[in-house]
């Protein structure tokens, strides 16, 4: 009798462990994903920032192809502003004018062909599309006109340019 026993209960604990493997649970998590803005860009200076002009080109200015390159990340569509850090360049020398306007720099996103005249205000230069700078039109250069005229002294002149990445 007492083997009996020990089958029976043998065969229902294995019924029962058989059993339980039959049912599942199931269970839904909900996440939740939070993407922040991504903007970032990088300036590459092509050009010797220093412009000497000839006689020629006071009038008719002097251009530098391919001045700078940007490349753009972002993940929204974004523009790229250009301005001046001041009104008029700082000048030093005897002769140097204290009121050369930030104008005399033209700038241009190359194959393009209306300059953008410095100001303190900032403009645009460029616009695109997210993503990197695989993306069409998120790497380009910018050329550089300076157009100073006969109307300032003989001196040094500088001016910083400021470029400002923003959200459309």
């Amino acid at each position: 009798m007492k083997k009996t026993s020990l089958y029976i209960i043998s065969l229902l604990c294995l019924f029962s462990v058989n059993g339980m493997a039959q049912y599942s649970f199931n269970g839904t998590i909900n996440s939740a994903i939070s993407i922040q803005s991504v903007m970032e860009f990088t300036i590459t200076n092509n050009a010797s920032p220093a412009i000497t002009f000839t006689s020629a080109q006071y009038g008719s200015g002097y251009t530098i192809s391919n001045f700078n390159s940007f490349n753009i990340k972002s993940n929204q569509l974004w523009k790229l502003g250009v301005s001046s850090a001041t009104p008029n360049f700082s000048a030093s020398g005897t002769y140097a004018s204290a009121n050369m306007p930030a104008s005399v720099i033209g700038v241009v996103k190359s194959g393009q062909s209306s300059y953008i005249q410095l100001s303190s205000t900032d403009q645009v230069l460029a616009t695109g599309n997210r993503g990197n700078t695989s993306v069409s039109g998120n790497s380009f250069n910018m050329d550089l006109k300076a157009t100073p005229g006969y109307n300032y002294g003989p001196g040094i002149y500088n001016l910083s340019i400021v470029y400002t990445l923003t959200v459309q």
